[in-house]
């Protein structure tokens, strides 16, 4: 069974559900919802990723997600941070976040010497290095096709592999998002060449993460589907995840991907 890590954005602008979650107890109340539907991880956010989204300062981002973290981590709720900023990495572990998920490889600038101390003091830290084409800059466009994705992506893996071992983290604490959509490239074959050549990454970077859910790729190819539409079509792209035993998915509506899992397994050959 794949480790499924419920999506919580607390912010204005995320694409799929900014302004929702801005009220600390409404971002408690869905984190609870998450959880009650079968989420192993909450992956929280307080700076969308959105291209066009608006940078807050580093004081907003951890006001956003503090009370959230507070609640959750007392009650042996497993955390991760969605941030690619230094300096709210480390309020996060200090307050009980056990993954670090981010968007720019750990490449987004700051000092981050302070992962060599704290992968030693918190042996059990994550380390989610995500692919992105542009770091999240959005005049910088993508020159991936879909014959080339696949060994930039590695190449990127091994990059940053490298330098977070450097630090000390160890290679099994060290998970990979290719990234999908808009991450990769307004082309949506580059995000289906990465789906259909799964098995590659896998091979070397067996502690995938793939996010596929509601992304811009899913509705470019069915007639620029509204985001509130392509429900269906995630959990299309989520088997194909779960047929090629990708470790940890990370999705908005975790009860039908808990719902689709079921019934998948059931399907499959008793032997």
């Amino acid at each position: 069974m794949a480790e499924i890590f419920g999506i919580l954005n607390i912010t204005t602008d995320s694409f799929s559900d900014g302004g929702k979650y801005l009220n600390p107890d409404n971002a408690i109340s869905k984190g609870i919802e998450l959880l009650q539907e079968g989420a192993d991880w909450l992956d929280i956010s307080g700076q969308s990723s959105n291209i066009e989204a608006k940078f807050v300062t580093e004081e907003e981002e951890w006001n956003r997600v503090e009370p959230v973290i507070r609640y959750f981590v007392p009650k042996g709720i497993r955390i991760s941070l969605d941030s690619f900023r230094p300096n709210v990495q480390k309020k996060a572990i200090e307050a009980g976040v056990r993954c670090l998920n981010d968007i720019t490889g750990f490449t987004y600038e700051g000092d981050r010497e302070f992962l060599k101390s704290y992968a030693k003091k918190y042996p059990e830290l994550k380390f989610i290095i995500m692919h992105s084409h542009n770091r999240n800059i959005a005049k910088v466009k993508s020159n991936l096709s879909p014959e080339k994705v696949i060994k930039k992506i590695q190449m990127f893996f091994r990059d940053r592999r490298n330098e977070l071992c450097s630090f000390g983290i160890k290679e099994s604490a060290i998970g990979y998002d290719p990234g999908m959509g808009f991450f990769l490239s307004e082309d949506p074959m580059v995000s289906f060449r990465v789906l259909q050549d799964i098995e590659i990454l896998k091979l070397e970077f067996p502690q995938l993460m793939v996010s596929v859910s509601r992304k811009s790729f899913l509705g470019n190819v069915l007639g620029n589907l509204p985001i509130d539409e392509r429900e269906f079509a995630t959990l299309a792209c989520e088997l194909h995840l779960l047929k090629n035993k990708i470790p940890y998915i990370r999705t908005h509506n975790v009860l039908k991907l808990r719902q689709a899992e079921k019934i998948w397994n059931l399907c499959q050959d008793s032997e």
